[in-house]
């Protein structure tokens, strides 16, 4: 029966001097006291894990949790760098492999023993240059409670802080991961500018078919898609969500609709805007099925979506004699092209000022044609009947 089980961690000393103390990970029972471990370098073996093994002139088992033992020095001690949870499993998994070839040279079968669960420590929190559920060596005397510790770790930018710890065992390091990532983005603060880690509004979950190639349906992301209100955002009205629902009712996606629009419209072959509007169409198809992008919260994409619906309506009433007019409307645009700027505020109060002053035009000019030409007056009542006032003809 395995006297230690996978996941490990033996001290031993080979007398070297100075005094150096090696870190073996126990990977897997091979027979009797025979395992194989694996070293700090990455070297995996099989070696005899016992005090009477001649080898070693000092075998440490370590403290529940990895922990080292009394009488071993830390400083002395050459120990395992942190790995992922990925490089964790796949020497265990080698491990077993390496076992099994070694049981098959000893002609020996497995011991028919309980599995026993492997416990280890990782990092439960977030520090730059490692990652949530690497897995940890505590040193020894750091302090635990209810299977949490904190043990003094380097980041990237070699900065030196006690980090949160946690002991487990190795098969739930996966949803362990998942819990921590969910609570850091239901987390909020209680002061300062950014009080939360929620989702980017800009953005959908990536996700993978069956290949494993990143792609989203484009009909089921519009789906998905939320409007979020911004204080800032440069375009109004927003058109880009009712745009791409419009898409997804005709169409399996944008390109798909570019095709029905060039064959039913009309349009000569040749014409820039087919070429224009099928680029638009895969920019847009691109976005939303492989970047994953939320497109009704991006003024890069209602431009977009406002260009397309522009090159529509151009077409819509002469399709081989396009007219553009009110394109600054359609894609939001303050000042003319050419380098020439008027402000919105003044075009907008010569406007108004021009509308004052065409009616004003419009009175004079009926005044002035009143004084050229008057209206002569009529008859009060009556039109007076011919031969003179008095009415009748000479009497006899």
């Amino acid at each position: 029966m395995a006297l230690y089980p996978p996941g490990t961690l033996i001290f031993v000393n080979y007398g070297e001097r100075p005094q150096c103390i090696h870190s073996r990970l126990v990977l897997s029972h091979v027979h009797e006291d025979d395992y194989i471990v694996l070293t700090p370098d990455g070297d995996l073996y099989s070696e005899t894990m016992s005090p009477q093994n001649p080898d070693f002139t000092g075998f440490f088992p370590s403290l529940p949790g990895g922990g080292i033992p009394a009488g071993v020095r830390a400083a002395n001690v050459y120990s395992f760098a942190p790995m992922t949870a990925a490089e964790y499993a796949g020497h265990m998994e080698a491990g077993r492999q390496a076992a099994d070839a070694e049981r098959l040279v000893l002609g020996v079968a497995a011991a028919a023993s309980p599995v026993a669960v492997s416990e280890v420590w990782v990092l439960a929190e977030f520090i730059e240059g490692k990652k949530i559920g690497d897995v940890m060596v505590p040193p020894a005397g750091c302090p635990t409670l209810d299977k949490w510790g904190l043990m003094k770790l380097t980041d990237s930018n070699g900065l030196e802080r006690p980090c949160l710890i946690h002991q487990l065992p190795e098969s739930d390091i996966p949803s362990f991961c998942e819990e921590r990532i969910r609570l850091a983005r239901i987390s909020e603060a209680s002061a300062g500018s950014d009080l939360s880690a929620a989702d980017d509004v800009r953005t959908l979950e990536v996700r993978y078919g069956l290949n494993g190639e990143r792609l989203r349906s484009f009909r089921e992301s519009v789906n998905e898609l939320q409007e979020v209100e911004f204080s800032d955002y440069p375009l109004e009205p927003r058109t880009a969500l009712s745009y791409v629902k419009a898409i997804a009712s005709i169409a399996e996606s944008a390109t798909a609709q570019h095709h029905m629009w060039i064959n039913s419209s009309r349009i000569p072959e040749g014409d820039r805007s087919v070429y224009e509007d099928e680029v638009l169409a895969r920019i847009l198809d691109t976005a939303v099925t492989y970047d994953a992008l939320n497109v009704a919260n991006l003024a890069s994409m209602e431009l977009v979506c406002r260009r397309r619906q522009l090159l529509a309506e151009a077409h819509s009433q002469n399709p081989a004699a396009p007219s553009y007019m009110g394109a600054e409307h359609f894609l939001g645009q303050t000042y003319k092209a050419g380098g020439g700027i008027v402000t919105p505020v003044l075009a907008e109060h010569v406007a108004k000022r021009l509308q004052q002053q065409s009616q004003i035009w419009k009175e004079k000019r009926k005044a002035e044609e009143n004084r050229k030409f008057p209206k002569k007056p009529g008859p009060p009542n009556a039109k007076a009947p011919p031969g003179g006032k008095g009415g009748g003809g000479a009497t006899a």
